[in-house]
C-alpha cells in the first residue's frame, strides 16, 4: 500500500515533512485498530494485534524522526510502516519469520550483500513457499538506491518447513540509506494455493 508523495511537494521542510507523516501513520493506525474489532476476535488475539500495531506506530514514527533526513527516506519509512499495520491487522494463520541480522521488522546491516532468512512452518497437511507479491513482481522493494535480489528455485517450489535466504545486493547504496523488502508467504497443499501473507522488514544500511 502506497501513497502519493504530493503532501511532500509542499511541505516546507525536513522536519515539517516528518511531523506530517508521523500524524498520518498515528491516523491510520486507529483505522487498523478498528478493522481489527470487526474481525471479532477472541479478547486476546485482539489485544495482541492492536499492541502490535501500537508498537508498529511508534517505532515508524521513531524512525522518521531518526533517519528519515529527505523526502525519499521518509516516505520509504512510513510506507513500510503502513504495510506492517495492515499484515499484523490481517494476522497470521501460519508461522512466518522474516530475520535480517537477526532481528525482525527493523534492522541494521552494513552494505553489501544482505543475508535475509526467510522461514515459514505451514499447518499440517501443507507446503510453505515464496510466492509472488503481484503479478510479475516477486517482492515489493522500496529503496533510496537500486537493489538487485537472489532467490533460489527450492525457496519458490515450497517444502514442508521453508528455511532459507534472500539475498540483497545492496552495493550500490550507502551508509544512512534504507530498504524495505515485503515477502509474501503462500501455504498450499497438493493442487491449491490456501493461503498467503506477507511480512515487511525495514533495513537500514550502516
Amino acid at each position: 500500500m502506497f501513497f502519493s508523495d504530493a503532501d511532500s511537494e509542499r511541505a516546507s521542510s525536513i522536519a515539517d515533512y516528518q511531523t506530517t507523516c508521523a500524524d498520518f501513520i498515528t491516523d491510520i493506525s486507529k483505522d487498523y485498530g478498528d478493522w481489527v474489532d470487526r474481525y471479532d476476535l477472541d479478547t486476546a488475539e485482539n489485544k495482541n494485534r492492536k499492541t502490535t500495531i501500537e508498537s508498529i506506530r511508534l517505532t515508524t514514527n521513531k524512525w522518521i524522526r531518526s533517519y528519515g533526513n529527505t523526502i525519499k527516506k521518509i516516505d520509504i519509512i512510513m510506507n513500510d510502516g503502513i504495510n506492517k499495520m495492515a499484515e499484523r491487522t490481517a494476522g497470521y494463520p501460519f508461522k512466518i519469520e522474516i530475520r535480517v541480522n537477526d532481528m525482525v521488522g527493523y534492522t541494521y546491516y552494513p552494505t553489501g550483500e544482505i543475508k535475509v532468512n526467510v522461514r515459514a512452518i505451514p499447518r499440517p497437511g501443507r507446503i510453505a513457499r515464496i510466492g509472488d507479491y503481484q503479478k510479475g513482481q516477486i517482492f515489493l522493494i522500496n529503496s533510496v538506491d537500486p537493489v538487485e535480489f537472489t532467490v533460489s528455485p527450492e525457496t519458490r517450489s515450497g517444502g514442508d518447513i521453508l528455511d532459507d535466504y534472500v539475498l540483497l545486493n545492496a552495493k550500490s547504496c550507502h551508509t544512512g540509506d534504507l530498504i524495505s523488502i515485503t515477502i509474501i508467504i503462500e501455504e498450499a497443499d497438493a493442487t491449491h494455493l490456501m493461503d498467503r501473507r506477507g511480512s515487511t522488514t525495514l533495513i537500514l544500511l550502516s
